[in-house]
């Protein structure tokens, strides 16, 4: 019997690598299926924070685009406010520009009105006049030769300014004339010369500074400046006497009579016709006038004026 050749058998046969390269095969696929699972949780985890990462990048990204936005709306603005800026400077320069025309207009405006209220009180305050005379504001302006004769008082020296204007108004409603001169309520010239000064547009502006700086004092009675303006008159001189006040101080109700009838009698010449036009203007709004001497020289000088051709005019600011 023919014997059969058996081969060899090896431990570590080609078989045997087999199942042990598959048994660690099958072992390496449960770990890696073992890791997987765990790789998928920190998957999620790194999704969710790279989709927040992306969320918040798109947000700064839309941050920064709001804030160029902002930035160049605020450099709009300040263009703009730099513009307002620049146009109310230009609108300030010409309102202070057109300012000093407004406050010479509202001066103009004022001087017209007292002007116009000068006049309307001397138009009330007028008697019937012959159509032959010329009147300016009710005062007869006839004369070629002017005397003022001016209470220089504390009181009117409160309102010396006032006066100073009417002054200058009355010289100006007497276009031309031989002569002015003026007196304080005592008598005393305010000019260095007790001489008419001739008509002249220097000798016109040199009473006036005359007038308005001078500083001497009075007794606030003007009768005696009346009766020294009268009796300086020749009969040539057809003369009208302007007298300022506010006050008359020393002078009783009873006296009236008695003044108002020596002022007439220096006011006649020898022909028996009047020397001079006799005008009063009376500040009844002065420091003085609640005093019953405002009452009295309003009282007085209307009687004068009325008898000696004149004009007395109450008048205020």
């Amino acid at each position: 019997m023919k014997k059969i050749k058996r081969r060899n058998s090896e431990i570590f046969s080609l078989s045997f690598l087999d199942i042990i390269s598959c048994g660690f095969g099958a072992i390496v696929i449960l770990l890696l299926i073992s890791k997987t699972n765990v790789s998928d949780i920190s998957l999620s985890e790194k999704k969710e924070e790279i989709i927040t990462f992306v969320t918040q990048q798109e947000t700064l990204e839309k941050s920064k685009e709001r804030k160029e936005k902002v930035s160049k709306q605020f450099l709009s603005v300040k263009d703009q406010k730099n513009s307002l800026d620049m146009s109310i400077k230009n609108i300030e320069k010409i309102i202070k520009s057109k300012k000093g025309n407004i406050e010479d207009f509202e001066k103009i405006t004022v001087s017209l009105k007292k002007e116009e209220k000068f006049n309307k009180r001397a138009l009330e305050n007028t008697t019937d006049r012959s159509t032959k005379e010329k009147e300016v504001g009710g005062i007869v302006v006839d004369s070629n030769y002017i005397v003022f004769v001016l209470d220089t008082s504390g009181s009117m020296g409160q309102i010396w300014e006032r006066v100073v204007k009417y002054i200058t108004y009355l010289i100006e409603i007497h276009p031309e004339v031989d002569g002015f001169k003026a007196f304080n309520d005592q008598g005393v010239p305010l000019m260095a010369t007790n001489d008419y000064l001739p008509d002249t547009k220097i000798f016109r502006q040199g009473l006036i500074e005359a007038i308005k700086n001078f500083s001497g004092q009075s007794n606030s009675n003007p009768i005696k400046g009346i009766e020294t303006a009268l009796m300086g008159i020749k009969p040539s001189q057809k003369t009208s006497i302007y007298v300022f006040g506010d006050d008359m101080s020393g002078h009783g109700s009873g006296a009236y009579d008695i003044t108002s009838r020596k002022i007439k009698e220096l006011n006649t010449n020898l022909t028996g016709k009047r020397k001079a036009r006799i005008h009063s203007i009376g500040f009844t709004d002065s420091p003085a006038s609640l005093k019953q001497g405002s009452r009295r020289y309003a009282h007085m000088m209307r009687i004068i004026t009325e008898e000696n051709g004149g004009t007395y005019l109450g008048v205020s600011d």
